[in-house]
């Protein structure tokens, strides 16, 4: 073959290789091109009130309202009501302790803490006294009124004392008395005076006066009667009604006796 022909071999190879080279050329020098912001996936967003890796945050759509669970021990429970039932007696509570002579029991103000124990209030002026003379009925002094103690019935005596494990003098005890006032702003009111003993030693303790306005003891004795009436009414028609059906009964004994019925 001579060298012309040759050449034009070579030439026409150079021109059928140009193309390939070209693309590959283009393919290594131009980068790829990026995807395009509108088309990449949003993740949804985050919900601080959903747990990482929780079931609701993995698979709630985005924008989709997250559940709540609320468990019975979470829900607000309502506080109990503490509206006392209607009642006419006055309960008056307060602090008592021996006084220095040894003479009575100073009636002094109560102090009640969070965890409800009960002390009187240190430097307190007294708001009155209790006597318990060796003649005659306790008093309890309480302001300007006089609670005097009386026995309940003729030859009774007014001091009632629960002892612990009922072994006398042991304590905590309790002391009742029955009472009535006389002058002041509870003159006339009645009921008891009970005082809860610690322990020996005059520590003090609590005393609790219930007492009911006057005029309570009339109404109550009215309507002791009035129920006492209508039971012995009520008593009395049944008794008629039973006398009434006797008597209108047929005596299977006598025969000829004539049927009221018929």
């Amino acid at each position: 073959m001579g060298l012309g022909n040759i050449a034009m071999i070579a030439a026409i190879c150079v021109v059928l290789a140009q193309p390939a080279a070209t693309t590959a050329f283009a393919a290594q020098a131009t980068p790829a091109a990026a995807t395009p912001a509108d088309a990449r996936p949003t993740p949804p967003p985050a919900n601080p009130s959903t747990p990482a890796g929780s079931a609701a945050a993995s698979s709630a759509p985005a924008g989709s309202p997250v559940p709540t669970t609320q468990t019975a021990a979470s829900a607000e429970t309502p506080p109990p009501s503490t509206a006392a039932p209607a009642t006419d007696v006055v309960t008056l509570v307060a602090w008592y302790a021996n006084d220095p002579s040894g003479e009575f029991l100073n009636i002094l103000p109560i102090n009640i803490d969070p965890a409800l124990v009960a002390a009187g209030v240190t430097g307190s002026q007294p708001l009155g006294q209790a006597d318990f003379p060796d003649e005659g009925a306790p008093t309890v002094r309480l302001g300007e009124t006089e609670f005097v103690s009386y026995p309940r019935s003729e030859g009774d005596i007014p001091e009632r004392w629960t002892w612990f494990d009922d072994y006398e003098g042991a304590r905590p005890a309790t002391l009742v008395l029955q009472i009535e006032g006389q002058g002041g702003p509870y003159s006339g009111y009645f009921g008891a005076v009970t005082f809860i003993s610690r322990d020996e030693g005059g520590v003090g303790g609590v005393i609790v006066f219930a007492l009911r306005p006057p005029g309570s003891r009339e109404r109550a004795e009215a309507a002791r009667a009035a129920e006492e009436s209508s039971a012995a009414a009520d008593g009395e028609d049944a008794g008629l009604s039973a006398d009434s059906q006797q008597t209108s009964e047929p005596d299977p004994a006598n025969p000829d006796q004539a049927d009221p019925a018929a």
